[in-house]
């Protein structure tokens, strides 16, 4: 998320933080035994009206005579299916849509200035990069993939360190510092996001509810965001009240009656990730350590799994009788469920409800944290690498730097002011936490690279409502020991 035209509230959160985290709706050192709210230090910016920001640096002029600047992107047989398809990087025409004519005129205006032919192949983006470098193809410039197969690539050298790509400008706002932060090891960043997408925003997990059921319920959301009052527990209080049996036979059935909270299991992601706790930091070489504070994430993880466990107050996929997310986000439609937790791209597929909903930052994890926290689905968030097969570096980094900057004012504007905004969104105060949403998003590679499985085992504790945290991170410890070392080591091979 850039700084185009922001509504910010006051006290946005303005996160450079380290350390992020299946789509369904489709630093301190080793000796640091104190783990700051997300291994970040995250300062808060004030704006009280609007702000905008049309700036554009000056490029060098280029003339590439019209050569072709390919990327792959996802096709529906890439990483979490059809739903994910690339649609912000090309199009062939205006349709219409405000979302495909910016992307044209973005396009347009790259393709002018440079002079040079924007193109895409779609495609299962990890297997293609790397069947490419393998045999040694040139053909493809950039590459638009998940953040985790990035991160992958990064280590088995198939893609550039950006830092040293010229032209690329990785300090400047339409990047997000917070996965070039958070990704980064040894102080090089494979894969990067921020305007040039804007998956990024869509794969980032959110909380909506339905604002006549909180009415009914006499709770005033926003005004509990604004007041600092929402926490995991006036989450889950508020969620209880939802609960009711409507056909009367005496036991909870998704297909039947009402939640509380309506999600798939990335809530306990969500959940989690939203207390502010991290399971990776970084030592003073920018190496990652899988290190955390283990009273506060022993803490988290037990009211996240009293959450999640509940099944009176709480459905989700694969339990009573709902077995897609499609189920659930229908559910919620019908008036079903006060809360829906589930990735941002959920909001534009219910464009045609007719169910007033509101969007909210998922819960503090107490009064005492500072900041909310919102993680990125490692698979369905997306970002921008370079293979490294790419004969021309100066030409990608320019090209990719000008798509980024000039998506600003186009593509990021249209996905954000005027889809979501106006017409997906059901008021202003839903733009606002959005706002707060996308400022505070976090980073973790233990989440990423899932060393030793121990975020997928901790992760199965909150489903399951079990608070056998200490003997599941020491169990786990060696095998995610090893498998940081290796991985560590990969990065260490490429130098």
């Amino acid at each position: 998320m850039s700084n185009m035209k922001l509504r910010l509230c006051a006290a946005i959160l303005a996160l450079a933080s380290v350390g992020s985290v299946l789509a369904s709706c489709g630093s301190s050192d080793a000796g640091d035994s104190k783990t700051t709210e997300a291994n970040t230090a995250a300062d808060t910016a004030i704006a009280t009206e609007e702000v905008t920001t049309d700036y554009m640096p000056v490029f060098p002029e280029k003339d590439y005579g019209g050569d072709e600047f390919m990327f792959l992107t996802s096709s529906d047989g890439d990483d979490n299916g059809a739903d994910w398809v690339t649609y912000d990087i090309y199009t062939e025409n205006t349709t219409g849509d405000v979302i495909i004519d910016a992307v044209y005129e973005r396009n347009m205006w790259i393709e002018e200035t440079f002079n040079v032919k924007i193109a895409e192949y779609q495609c299962v983006t990890m297997n293609e990069t790397k069947k490419a470098v393998n045999a040694g193809v040139t053909d493809y410039d950039a590459v638009i993939t998940a953040i985790a197969n990035g991160c992958n690539m990064g280590a088995d050298n198939y893609i550039l360190d950006l830092t040293q790509v010229p032209n690329l400008d990785l300090k400047q706002s339409w990047w997000d510092q917070g996965v070039l932060k958070g990704t980064s090891i040894n102080n090089r960043v494979y894969i990067a996001t921020g305007d040039i997408t804007i998956v990024d925003n869509e794969a980032t997990w959110v909380l909506m509810f339905n604002k006549q059921m909180a009415e009914d319920f006499d709770l005033d959301l926003y005004q509990m965001v604004y007041d600092n009052k929402w926490d995991m527990e006036t989450f889950y209080k508020s969620a209880q009240l939802a609960n009711k049996d409507l056909n009367g036979d005496g036991k909870m059935y998704g297909p039947d009656d009402q939640f509380g909270f309506a999600t798939s299991d990335m809530s306990s992601d969500g959940l989690m990730y939203a207390s502010g706790v991290s399971l990776s930091s970084k030592d003073s070489d920018d190496y990652p350590i899988i290190h955390t504070d283990m009273d506060k994430l022993t803490s988290v993880i037990v009211k996240a799994g009293e959450i999640m466990s509940d099944a009176d107050t709480t459905i989700i996929t694969t339990k009573n009788g709902i077995t897609t997310s499609d189920d659930l986000r229908l559910l919620f439609e019908g008036g079903r469920a006060l809360f829906f937790g589930e990735v941002m791209a959920c909001v534009t597929r219910m464009r045609n409800s007719t169910t007033d909903f509101g969007l909210i930052p998922f819960p503090k994890y107490d009064l005492a944290q500072e900041n909310y926290y919102h993680f990125v689905h490692k698979t369905a968030g997306k970002g921008v690498c370079i293979p490294t097969t790419q004969s021309d570096p100066e030409m990608a980094g320019l090209i990719i730097e000008a798509m980024a900057a000039k998506s600003v004012g186009t593509v990021t504007e249209a996905y954000y002011d005027k889809a979501l905004t106006y017409k997906y969104m059901r008021d202003e105060e839903s733009a606002k936490m959005l706002d707060m949403i996308l400022a505070s998003r976090i980073y973790d590679l233990t989440y990423i690279y899932d060393w030793g499985s121990l975020y997928s085992q901790l992760k199965a504790l909150i489903v399951a409502g079990k608070d056998t945290v200490a003997s599941t991170w020491d169990k786990r410890m060696s095998a995610a020991e090893k498998a940081l070392t290796k991985t560590i080591d990969a990065y260490k091979e490429n130098e």
